[in-house]
């Protein structure tokens, strides 16, 4: 598909061609009446041919900013982003805007990834959505030469940093892929520090990228922490709260075992209430979405696996049971709230011991240095002198035994700590590969290739930012002042001395 079909007469026999308006497009093909604001500024420099960076909160609309250009440049749009289901809900979403989209993923069947790869090639797409680790395979480098690349987008683009809060080594690696295109790069996130953005631009070697950095301030969405004491204690919470508030609502719980006992709490007291998780299976979660989306049910109780592709214009309540480890994670999530910009509330439980449950995710995250040199010792010696090993804890007992300890229900763990580390390479088959990341593969048989040595520094890096985020977090649920000027200090961003609306400015009222 290609919108360069506007001609205009310019001398005698001469016929130049000019691309559409990015805003006709927009109206005749995603429906909107324009672009939101930091949209349209990111649309006309990647047409013009320039790189670009759009930091856009939650809400901010980054996805039309990719595919108003895939519309309008013609050739291939390749965009990488970082989950499977999200894939899914952005393949739909372009589809529905008119592009021929498709997604590599290890959850396809084989006959679906080759007839993605060939509608590719053969110039039947304009969007191909593949996960970071994907072109790092030798196969899809091959076939990467022969498609017409005309824009390369990277979302959720802060997994690139360091300074991020969901650091993934194959996304700092996309500047490879980068260097053997000859197209524009349009990097987007929806959370990113100063620093954050300075590492984006350095790791994809972005050249003098328009940036366009949206204010991460939302006026109407009110922000507080209440006294969390037992979870039971805090269901009940989270029930006077709702109770008095209109539209539907989404309570984020930091486990599985957490949802299921909130959902059971909130549901005896009469509140229709499901339940969403990655443990769940996959109709399942599709169905507790669908009744979400439909207003079937008031409220979805849900760990942070619920929420990407979401938009819902009247959630007008989030609820955390327990603050996320990350302020970046806590806006991106809170930030479901209030899409239609009327008011809404983003409500946190937090007690000082709270920090214990935080720590304990770093600790699964970003296992102490000890850790880390232990295991490694005993994958090069499982490996031997090929430096390959086959981890596979229903095999080999001994696995599950070195894992375990620092082993959760996601599969984040010691594998994906010591990929982070560049301690060891999972080494993935074109079959193999998908969209599901590293993090996974210590929940499931996997091929390392053991490197000699793991990186000390930065392991001690990436736990100390990590114990930083988790301080980040302390700071703003015990300090004093203004939320939201605590928030958007945090982002690098001023704002009022007291914004008027959250618990530190209008204590809140009991019942």
């Amino acid at each position: 598909m290609s919108f360069f079909s506007i001609v205009v007469p310019r001398g005698e026999g001469h016929v130049e061609r000019v691309p559409p308006d990015p805003v006709t497009l927009l109206q005749r093909h995603l429906d909107y009446p324009g672009f939101r604001p930091g949209q349209e500024e990111l649309v006309r420099a990647v047409l013009s041919g320039r790189d670009a960076l759009g930091v856009l909160p939650t809400g901010g609309g980054k996805s039309v900013c990719y595919q108003v250009p895939a519309l309008a440049l013609g050739g291939l749009t390749l965009v990488v982003t970082p989950l499977v289901s999200l894939m899914e809900d952005q393949v739909g979403r372009a589809r529905e805007a008119g592009l021929r989209a498709a997604h590599l993923s290890a959850s396809q069947a084989t006959n679906d990834k080759r007839e993605s790869l060939e509608s590719a090639k053969e110039g039947r797409l304009d969007i191909l959505f593949v996960a970071p680790e994907r072109p790092e395979l030798d196969a899809f480098r091959t076939v990467l030469s022969a498609l017409d690349v005309r824009l390369l987008a990277v979302d959720e683009a802060h997994c690139i940093s360091e300074w991020g809060h969901d650091f993934r080594p194959a996304y700092r690696r996309i500047g490879v892929l980068r260097s053997g295109l000859r197209c524009p790069t349009l990097a987007l996130t929806a959370t990113a520090t100063p620093s954050v953005r300075a590492d984006v631009i350095a790791c994809l070697a972005l050249d003098r990228p328009l940036t366009v950095v949206r204010s991460f301030d939302r006026p109407n969405l009110a922000w507080s922490v209440l006294p969390g004491g037992s979870l039971r204690e805090r269901a009940s919470g989270a029930y006077r709260i709702m109770r008095h508030a209109p539209g539907c609502a989404i309570v984020y719980a930091p486990t599985r075992r957490v949802t299921e006992r909130v959902r059971d709490e909130l549901a005896s007291r009469g509140l229709r209430t499901e339940a969403y998780h990655a443990g769940l299976p996959g109709d399942e979660r599709s169905r507790v979405q669908d009744a979400f989306m439909r207003g079937h049910c008031r409220c979805v109780v849900a760990t942070n696996a619920f929420g990407m592709g979401i938009d819902k214009a009247d959630v007008r309540t989030v609820v955390h049971i327990h603050l996320p480890g990350t302020l970046e994670s806590y806006y991106q999530e809170a930030g479901r709230a209030g899409r239609d910009e009327k008011p809404a509330a983003c409500v946190a439980f937090h007690d000082r011991p709270d920090r214990g449950l935080a720590l304990r995710f770093v600790d699964r995250t970003h296992p102490p240095l000890r850790v880390l040199r232990r295991v490694h010792r005993e994958l090069s010696r499982l490996a031997g002198p090929e430096r390959v090993v086959r981890v596979d804890s229903e095999a080999h007992p001994q696995h599950a035994t070195l894992f375990s300890e620092w082993l959760d229900g996601t599969g984040a763990g010691v594998l994906a700590a010591l990929e982070r580390v560049d301690a060891v390479r999972h080494i993935q088959s074109a079959e193999e590969a998908g969209g599901t990341a590293a993090a996974a593969a210590g929940s499931q048989p996997a091929r390392l290739g053991v490197r000699h040595r793991l990186d000390p520094a930065l392991a001690g890096r990436l736990r100390g930012r990590a114990l930083g985020k988790v301080d980040a977090v302390q700071r703003y649920a015990l300090g004093r002042g203004c939320r939201r000027q605590a928030l958007l200090g945090y982002f690098g961003e001023d704002a009022p001395e007291r914004c008027g609306s959250c618990d530190r400015c209008v204590p809140p009222s009991h019942d």
